[in-house]
Parts: C-alpha cells; structure tokens; sequence
C-alpha cells in the first residue's frame, strides 16, 4: 500500500444499520463523484480535539482505499484520507 495522502473534506454517507446497531457505509459522495464501497476493512474508535470518531477503512471496487470517519456526536461524516492516486479523476 502506497502512503497516505491526507484529505479531510466533509462528505455525504449512504449507510446501512444493522440489527447489532452497527453503522455500515455503503457508499459517499467526495468532489461531486459517487463512490459505491465494496468492502469494509478494519474499524476503531479514537478521540481528537474532544471529538470521538468512528473510523472506516473502506475499498471501492476500483480497488481505491479510503479512511472514513464519523463524529455521532454531531452526525457528521469526514473523508479523512486516501491511499494511492484517487484525486487525479476526482
């Protein structure tokens, strides 16, 4: 895996809830370009600047890799950062 460019724009989140109350992305909207996701890697919890995140590790199915994370506490989503060349299309 290429290094990490870092992004964090604020982005739209279609997500699925399951029956545990898991929070599931499922696709988002970044630069006006819908990117549906494909898999759902690894997932954490971890606090910045007073503000606890919920982090996604998620793969499109052009195999692009991108870090999501959401803040409950203010229902919003932030695309935190990118692996590889995602923004030369975007």
């Amino acid at each position: 895996m290429s290094l990490p460019e870092f992004i964090v724009e604020p982005v739209l989140v279609q997500v699925r809830f399951l029956p545990d109350g898991t929070v599931q992305p499922t696709a988002f909207i970044w630069r006006e370009r819908t990117r549906y996701i494909a898999d759902t890697g690894r997932r954490w919890q971890e606090e910045a600047d007073g503000v606890i995140w919920r982090c996604y590790l998620v793969r499109t199915p052009a195999s692009e890799t991108f870090e999501l994370r959401y803040a409950p506490a203010e229902g919003r989503w932030v695309l935190w950062r990118t692996w590889g060349d995602v923004t030369r299309d975007a």
